[in-house]
């Protein structure tokens, strides 16, 4: 049995040692988590189908025309399935439509043409936390309720060295790359409608996106090689994320991104990621500012997180805020998964993100930390805008191995603020926890490496 594993049984044994339920009143906020599900429902689709070779998809070949005529059609009877069957089909860009669903079955691929113009014509959407006109993203709908992308296939984005993933490093002579282009028309107010890359241009597309929809359901699928962050649900309400298995170690491959969004429940996912798995944001400086829309209300859950730079993450583009974040039951172990709870703000940002519930989480092992707070991220102390972190509590967290239990790095003119753990046991810690400028540390039974552990003086 290799060292991951053992630490992760390890970490699982002692997590099912500890107490079952907190004392009450000790975070009754669960009950607001509890409301949240209440309301979160799956979007109502009429079942039928409309098999895309009906349409004239063959296998083998670029599919784009008959997926969108199956759901075209699925749209014009009032809503259905365009079903995918067992086979490797091809595609450019699928839009959806209400009431309609994109059924990927047991045994088939979708394979997504790696040549740009299939994204064209260009859509709004949003880059790193930034709106912009780009190549669509290969799964998107705008401002449509009641969609859904399901079934037991895989979604093959084909993205590789030589696709999509070497355009962060592609910049022609003389010319300012387009990532720094864009960053520089939104910080000057540039109207979106003005913001138009796309042909010709290198910011590469997200895989999925649903923008502006309600009622969204995201189910059961293989996700591999995306070019961009794999699923990216913005502006949504009432979004489900479930059972995906996502494997894409490629530059800022995202496992799950919500974005301005409210009322999400991420469960029972695979996360084996390039970048977080899942990465919480609500848009970056000026634009997170102008759109000033946060996400709230998170319930993350019975998921598994593997290689990646951070098992839940919340920033770095939260701007708009995040708020009331529960997370519960997930497993985190790989000695590629940098952190497994992390925060990420700077004085650029300056968002607020309060209220996050954490409990029975067991992490195998991490490369850096088992939780950090970090506001040194990219601009660091460099901007005019305070970030604000207040309210976090972790219940029964087991971890196995890591350099540090926590890293915790406020500004001195802006502290975190009110950091609990409950129940906590951190085994095999290697060097010196990072506390600086926070306020409201407290323990509450926590264990380092065996020990009583109690929180830095001052």
């Amino acid at each position: 049995m290799n060292t991951t594993r053992r630490a992760l049984i390890a970490s699982t044994a002692a997590l099912a040692g500890l107490p079952a339920l907190a004392a009450p009143g000790r975070d009754d906020a669960w009950k607001e988590a509890d409301a949240i599900l209440a309301r979160i429902k799956p979007p109502t689709i009429p079942r039928r189908d409309f098999p895309i070779t009906k349409f004239g998809a063959k296998p083998d070949a670029d599919c784009t025309k008959a997926i969108a005529a199956a759901l075209e059609a699925a749209a014009k009877a009032g809503g259905g399935r365009a079903v995918v069957p067992a086979g490797v089909w091809l595609t450019g860009a699928v839009h959806l439509k209400s009431k309609t669903e994109l059924h990927v079955a047991k045994g088939a691929t979708l394979k997504f043409l790696q040549d740009p113009a299939a994204y064209l014509p260009a859509v709004l959407t949003r880059h790193e936390g930034v709106e912009l006109i780009n190549y669509s993203p290969f799964i998107y709908a705008l401002e449509q309720h009641d969609i859904a992308l399901t079934g037991e296939g895989t979604l093959d984005g084909q993205a590789d060295a030589e696709h999509w993933w070497n355009w962060i490093r592609r910049k022609p002579p003389g010319v300012v790359d387009d990532r720094k282009r864009l960053t520089e028309m939104a910080e000057a107010g540039v109207p979106v409608a003005q913001r138009v890359f796309g042909a010709g241009t290198t910011i590469r597309p997200m895989f999925i996106q649903p923008y502006r929809c309600k009622n969204v359901l995201i189910e059961s699928l293989t996700i591999i090689g995306s070019p961009m962050w794999e699923v990216h649900p913005v502006e949504c309400e009432n979004v489900i994320v479930r059972k995906l298995n996502i494997h894409s170690h490629g530059p800022n491959n995202d496992g799950c991104d919500p974005e301005s969004c409210r009322d999400v429940l991420i469960e029972g996912c695979v996360f084996d990621t390039g970048d977080d798995c899942i990465a919480i944001k609500s848009g970056r400086n000026a634009d997170g500012r102008r759109l000033n829309k946060p996400t709230e209300n998170v319930i993350i859950r019975d998921c598994q997180m593997m290689d990646g730079h951070g098992g839940v993450t919340l920033g770095s583009e939260i701007t708009g805020g995040v708020r009331n974040v529960f997370v519960e039951r997930c497993k985190m172990d790989s000695p590629r998964l940098d952190i497994a709870i992390r925060f990420k703000n700077n004085a650029m940002r300056g968002g607020t993100l309060e209220n996050i519930h954490v409990r029975d989480i067991a992490v195998g092992q991490v490369a850096k930390a088992v939780i950090t707070v970090d506001y040194n991220y990219q601009e660091g102390a460099n901007g005019p805008y305070a970030p604000v972190f207040r309210n976090l509590v972790v219940e029964r967290l087991v971890s196995g191995h890591s350099p540090r239990a926590l890293d915790l790095q406020g500004f001195a003119n802006a502290p975190i603020r009110d950091v609990r753990l409950i129940d906590c046991e951190f085994n095999d810690v290697s060097g010196q926890d990072i506390i600086r400028y926070v306020d409201g540390l407290t323990f509450d039974n926590v264990k380092i490496n065996g020990q009583p552990a109690k929180p830095p003086a001052g």
